[in-house]
C-alpha cells in the first residue's frame, strides 16, 4: 500500500513533535532544580544595598551523602554541581546568593536565598524571596510573615513547616514545604561545600 505525499508528511510530522515532546520531558526532569538568579541587580540592591558579584560552580562530589543526611531527603539528579554567586562590595566578600527551583502544587517555585557570615559564628540566612510561582496562595508565600521566618536560620536549624516554620497558609502547606527545602537544601550544600572560602 502506497503513501501518499501528505499521509507521509503527517506521519513524519507527528514521529518529529512526539520525539520533541519526549525529549521535553526528559530535559524538565534532568533539570528540575537548575534556577537562573534573575534579577540579580535589583536583589543586590535591596538586599545588600549594592554591590558586584561573581559565579562560583562547585562539585557536590563526595559531599552528597552528608547534604542528604542533613536536610534529610536525597538531592535532585542535577544536583551534581551547584551554583553560588558571592556578592562583594567595597573589594569585601558580603555574603552570598544562590538560588533553586523546586516543584510546587501549580508548577515551579523560584526561591533566591542570601547567606552571611557573621564573624562570632556559622553562616545564616540574611532574606529568602520567591522570584517565580504559580500558586494559588502565591501572595501568602511570598510574604514578610512568611519568608522572614528563615531569617537568622543557619544549616544546623529544622527549617521544617510544622517545627520552626509556619505554612504560608493552611492550603499552602506542600507549598510552603517546597520553600523550607530549597532554603535547608542552598544553605546546608553552602555548609558542606565551603562555599564561604571560594
Amino acid at each position: 500500500m502506497k503513501l501518499t505525499f501528505a499521509a507521509l508528511k503527517r506521519s513524519r510530522t507527528l514521529t518529529v513533535l512526539a520525539l520533541l515532546a519526549a525529549l521535553g520531558l526528559a530535559a524538565g526532569e534532568a533539570f528540575a532544580s537548575l534556577c537562573v538568579w534573575r534579577n540579580p541587580g535589583t536583589d543586590i540592591q535591596e538586599i545588600f544595598g549594592g554591590g558586584t558579584y561573581r559565579t562560583v560552580v562547585v562539585n557536590v562530589g563526595g559531599q552528597k551523602a552528608a547534604i542528604e543526611q542533613a536536610i534529610g531527603t536525597s538531592l535532585d539528579s542535577d544536583e551534581t554541581q551547584l551554583k553560588f554567586w558571592p556578592v562583594i562590595q567595597n573589594g569585601r566578600r558580603i555574603g552570598t546568593v544562590a538560588s533553586h527551583l523546586g516543584k510546587g502544587d501549580y508548577g515551579a517555585i523560584e526561591v533566591v536565598v542570601a547567606i552571611v557570615d557573621p564573624p562570632d559564628g556559622p553562616a545564616k540566612i540574611k532574606e529568602v524571596r520567591i522570584q517565580r510561582d504559580r500558586e494559588r496562595y502565591r501572595q501568602q508565600l511570598r510574604s514578610d510573615t512568611f519568608l522572614n521566618q528563615f531569617k537568622g536560620k543557619q544549616a544546623g536549624s529544622s527549617l521544617t513547616v510544622g517545627d520552626d516554620i509556619q505554612a504560608a497558609h493552611p492550603d499552602a502547606v506542600r507549598s510552603s514545604r517546597v520553600v523550607a527545602l530549597s532554603v535547608k537544601k542552598l544553605l546546608v550544600a553552602y555548609d558542606k561545600l565551603g562555599v564561604a572560602s571560594k
